[in-house]
């Protein structure tokens, strides 16, 4: 069994059942979580007074999702799905379920592994002796929709296949990106709208694939943005009489779905990773003789969001550490050292590393009184001015401290084994002090730890582990905000 369940949230609305299918009404209540007993089950109770909400009791229980339902599972091991008034809405059977709710629909998926009988063809013999396998391991999948009952996908697949997974994407408040295609939601169910799409953008603008070219659409536009458009590592731009050309521009050791260069085989137009929403400039502007020099080793090419600039880089093979070098030009060919102003934009590498800012800027050589080596950045969606630096010390001790590159100051001094971010809005991370130890829950905002108790792990929802006296896991709820548990003693 896994842990904790995958029951993911987006919005705000209740479910019951109706005439075979699951009326839609507004869910307002949120107050329902799981309990553990001393008898190493969960029942239901209210989160502030944890009275019992019904008599039920079950073996694991998660969090209700936003639009009402929990999945739940009993003493054989056997899951189902109950709505907020503990009415059963999925039965109980031995396929695991996960929920996933999106502009107001929950989604569930149902996955069963078994073996099954294969014709001779496909036995698998064995030329050491060791027999002849006939079976081979497949996977029943079945994904669709609770309140209208509607069922998107359902199959067998061998179990060496690629996974079929429920991460839908809200394009907007009609629109749902799943599996590679659009979806327009009409009464509680899905219609597919457009298909081949490998890559979404911001403001409902997503990619899409055809005979190897590559066109931009938008959700409520039947019509391509951008059409016809080929994957490229070569850049030119015009500087006076002089062209200058560059070769394998955003290279990369393992090629994206969607290139970081995208062109127009008719305009010349070229557009870039990561929202390919502008056109970079043909000719050079306002530039100086050293800009060129720099411009003739780029090796990076990002556009900026919400913004007239494109990010030009050259790595610098010189540091100890691997770094690069910036400039910066606007749609009009005009170059600068340096951005006039601050744009909400970070760039991450192939693996999700942070590339720019990069560590002079966020943590400058001259706030490095003590000689810190240093290793990958990270910083998430929401953290702004803020990033989890690791750090190695004189003495080759390796921490992580969380820095506020505005004030130039730790907001966590660099004292711990990890960091992990909970509630990026409220403060709340959960750090863990010593190698091997447990994890405790931190308010940044109030720079005070949450309780007492530490954890093997938490979760941003609230789902921890402890390890028992025996030496077991121990799964439970806690309130990450004050640190109470929703377990009996």
């Amino acid at each position: 069994m896994r842990y904790p369940f995958h029951v993911d949230s987006y919005d705000g609305l209740y479910t019951g059942k109706e005439r075979g299918q699951i009326a839609l009404i507004k869910y307002e209540d949120d107050r329902s979580v799981p309990f553990l007993t001393k008898q190493n089950n969960y029942i239901y109770v209210d989160r502030t007074d944890l009275k019992p909400i019904s008599d039920r009791h079950y073996r694991r229980a998660s969090l209700f999702t936003s639009t009402g339902f929990a999945v739940v599972v009993n003493e054989n091991y056997e899951y189902s799905v109950i709505d907020a008034k503990g009415n059963t809405v999925i039965d109980f059977s031995d396929a695991e379920i996960s929920l996933n709710s999106v502009n107001g629909l929950t989604f569930y998926k149902k996955e069963k592994e078994y073996d099954k009988k294969m014709p001779v063809w496909k036995w698998d013999w064995n030329i050491m002796g060791g027999g002849v396998k006939k079976e081979q391991t497949y996977r029943k999948i079945e994904i669709g929709i609770l309140e209208s009952g509607q069922i998107l996908l359902k199959q067998d697949l061998p179990h060496l296949d690629a996974h079929v997974y429920l991460n839908l994407d809200s394009i907007d408040d009609k629109h749902i990106y799943w599996n590679g295609s659009l979806y327009e939601i009409k009464k509680n169910s899905l219609l597919k709208v457009g298909h081949n799409i490998t890559e979404i953008l911001q403001d409902g603008h997503f990619i899409k694939t055809f005979n190897g070219g590559f066109s931009v659409y938008g959700a409520n536009r039947k019509k391509a943005i951008y059409s016809d458009l080929k994957g490229m590592e070569t850049l030119s731009i015009r500087y006076g009489e002089e062209m200058i050309t560059l070769a394998e521009v955003n290279k990369e050791p393992y090629a994206p779905e969607v290139p970081k260069l995208l062109v127009d085989g008719r305009s010349g137009y070229m557009y870039a990773f990561p929202q390919y929403d502008k056109v970079f400039p043909k000719a050079l502007g306002k530039v100086t003789s050293e800009q060129i020099d720099f411009i003739k080793k780029t090796g990076l090419v990002y556009s900026i969001n919400n913004s007239p600039y494109f990010l030009l880089g050259v790595f610098n093979y010189d540091h100890a550490v691997w770094a690069y070098d910036w400039l910066y030009i606007d749609t009009n060919g005009n170059v600068a050292d340096r951005l006039e102003r601050t744009y909400n934009f970070k760039v991450t590498d192939q693996v999700g590393n942070l590339v720019w800012p990069d560590r002079k800027m966020v943590f400058p050589d001259a706030v490095n009184t003590e000689k810190w080596k240093f290793g990958k950045i990270t910083s998430y969606s929401g953290m702004e001015d803020l990033y989890i630096i690791p750090i190695e010390d004189q003495q080759e001790v390796r921490t992580k401290g969380l820095w506020n590159s505005r004030t130039q100051s730790w907001q966590i001094k660099p004292e711990y084994q990890d960091i992990s971010v909970l509630d990026i809005d409220n403060g709340i991370y959960a750090l863990q002090k010593d190698k091997e130890g447990t994890y405790r829950l931190y308010d940044n905002k109030a720079k005070q730890y949450i309780g007492s108790q530490g954890y093997h792990a938490i979760n941003s929802d609230g789902f921890v582990t402890v390890n028992s006296v025996a030496g077991e896991l121990i799964y439970y709820y806690i309130d990450i905000y004050t640190g109470k548990e929703y377990r009996e003693e």
